[in-house]
């Protein structure tokens, strides 16, 4: 609840401060005594948008500060502290505007971006009538002012559990899908190079084998020469050893005869003609073996270069190819089971597809019986206050989804799409005149009928909106009579639910004020300044006779105004923040 206002060098204010009670406080002065600069200062000190002309003249700076009840505005908190700003009970909002061009906003002596007042100004006022701040008037805030009947709540509360598990599925369904993608560019790699050592095909230690027979073979013709003249030497030749051996075995078998002393020697030459005779034969079996074939020196470099490119390219020796080899193998089997996977998420995703449509087809239906209710009721109102030809109606409109939409759900067998609020778009729309078409609410009202109709929707909504505090700026324009006094009870009414601020020229408005607030120019020292006085019971009488019979006020006048007065507007319920 705001309790007080300070305004200090803005426009013809030098500074006033002053409180403000619960319920219903009117406003009432001359024309041009400087109301709506009053409303215009509680609008910069909720975050909008900065005018320096708007500096009273002669001083470089103006500042607005406003004071609230924080105790039931605790919905604000997170806000208050993820800005840097503590929390108290008592609430502190303060714009400062330089006639330099700069400006600054404090919340609780804290500075803060100037988003961070408009935020907070957008959950804790409206302000109706001559100003922008209309929450009612945007049509994003129309699903949610539909949405606070109990009946919707219970069934967007149940879409909403369906839901929450929908977008988890998808998501990781999404998240699947990536991985998969990510998975088939390595599954491309991996192949590619799988392919390139299957098709080079090494086996164990074949690159030292090759190397091993391609220099036999390079160098057959110089082993072959050796290898014959080693035959030869042992025994093909003329004077080969064997046949030499032979010949000291008969020797050495004559000597024995003699003297037996030498038959260890005979042994030993007759196990080195045996060996020499054994090597001959391996030698001649070597010689034989020795390819001559020119075309197999060519074969062995070419598959020597096949093995030696693919451990260039891949940086590795040959054990560890052949490992990569059975590595890359296995990797390829792991990949597919991702595909798996996205066809089970795929399954589950479609299942609660269905039923979250199911869940978001329930919630529109509890929409279009709320909102046939709550057209008549609306209408019903606008008559009351003076709009007798009116037509209301609260427009639900599915729209079609994107084809990249994973999330769409299905509303009558085509893809729609969709969030946490269900699948419809609320717009409400009016016609005040006979003939005229109904069109969205900000395109058909203007002026002080806007406040009218503001008030209508407002009484239709108490509670629901959530937001506290309400201005309405010259709501009587156009009205007269009887139907003023109903727009007087409207207000009443709604100031049970909600702190009011009206500004007005009617007495049966003023009339209904909790609290009266009476705003005057004066004329001191050569300048001109605008005051606010609160008014106590005799004062309301003078200010209300005036608004009856102008600036001679008679006793009938007087009499009249008492008349007006009815008991202060006492809020049943504490204001709270959205």
């Amino acid at each position: 609840m705001l309790t007080s206002l300070l305004i200090r060098n803005f426009a013809l204010i030098e500074e006033i401060r002053f409180e403000i009670g619960p319920g219903l406080t009117v406003m009432t002065g001359e024309t041009g005594a400087g109301k709506s600069i009053v409303i215009d200062a509680l609008g910069l000190v909720l975050g909008e948008r900065a005018d320096t002309t708007m500096i009273r003249q002669g001083s470089d700076r103006a500042v607005v500060e406003a004071e609230l009840d924080a105790t039931p505005l605790a919905a604000l908190r997170p806000l208050l502290e993820a800005a840097g700003a503590e929390w108290h009970p008592v609430l502190i909002l303060r714009r400062e505007l330089s006639a330099k061009g700069s400006s600054r906003a404090f919340v609780n002596d804290t500075p803060v971006q100037i988003a961070t007042l408009r935020d907070i100004g957008n959950r804790l006022v409206d302000i109706h009538g001559q100003h922008e701040h209309q929450s009612l008037l945007r049509a994003e805030t129309h699903r949610g002012v539909l949405d606070s009947d109990p009946e919707i709540t219970v069934a967007l509360r149940e879409y909403r559990a369906q839901y929450q598990e929908f977008i988890a599925v998808i998501a990781e369904l999404e998240a699947a899908r990536r991985t998969r993608d990510r998975i088939d560019e390595r599954r491309v790699v991996a192949e590619h190079q799988l392919r390139e050592i299957a098709l080079v095909n090494p086996v164990e230690d074949e690159d030292d084998a090759i190397e091993r027979e391609l220099k036999v073979v390079e160098h057959s013709e110089r082993l072959a020469t050796a290898s014959s003249e080693i035959v030869d030497l042992l025994y093909d030749g003329e004077h080969n050893v064997v046949d030499a051996l032979g010949r000291c075995e008969k020797l050495l078998d004559e000597i024995e005869r003699i003297d037996g002393s030498v038959a260890a020697l005979k042994r030993d030459v007759d196990a080195a003609s045996a060996g020499l005779a054994e090597i001959a034969r391996s030698m001649r079996d070597y010689l034989e073996r020795i390819d001559f074939t020119p075309d197999r020196a060519e074969q062995l470099r070419h598959r020597l270069a096949e093995i030696l490119a693919l451990k260039r390219k891949f940086r590795l020796a040959l054990p560890e190819l052949l490992e990569k080899k059975d590595a890359l193998a296995r990797e390829i089997d792991g990949l597919d089971s991702i595909d798996d996977r996205i066809a089970e998420l795929e399954r589950r995703g479609e299942t609660l597809r269905a039923h979250c449509s199911k869940a978001a087809g329930l919630l529109s239906q509890r929409r279009a019986s709320s909102a046939a209710t709550l057209c008549k009721q609306v209408v019903a109102a606008l008559k009351d206050l003076g709009i007798k030809n009116a037509r209301f109606e609260t427009r639900l409109e599915v729209l079609p989804a994107t084809s990249s939409d994973g999330r769409a759900l299905q509303h009558k067998g085509r893809p729609v799409h969709a969030d946490e609020h269900g699948w419809d778009t609320v717009e409400f729309h009016l016609s005040t005149n006979v003939g005229e078409d109904v069109k969205p609410l900000a395109k058909v009202v203007s002026g002080g009928e806007v406040s009218r109709i503001m008030l209508a929707l407002k009484t239709m909504f108490a509670g629901r909106d959530g937001i506290p505090i309400m201005v309405f700026d010259e709501i009587d324009v156009g009205v007269s009579g009887g139907i003023a006094r109903k727009v007087g009870e409207a207000m009443y009414r709604l100031a049970r639910d909600h702190q009011i601020i009206a500004i007005t020229h009617l007495p049966q408005i003023a009339g209904v004020g909790a609290a009266h607030l009476k705003v005057e120019k004066n004329v001191r020292n050569g300048r001109t300044s605008t005051r606010v006085e609160a008014l106590d019971e005799d004062g309301r009488v003078r200010e209300i006779a005036r608004l009856l019979s102008g600036e001679r006020i008679t006793d009938a006048a007087l009499q009249s105004a008492r008349e007006l007065l009815l008991p202060p507007a006492s809020p049943t319920a504490k204001p709270s923040a959205r």
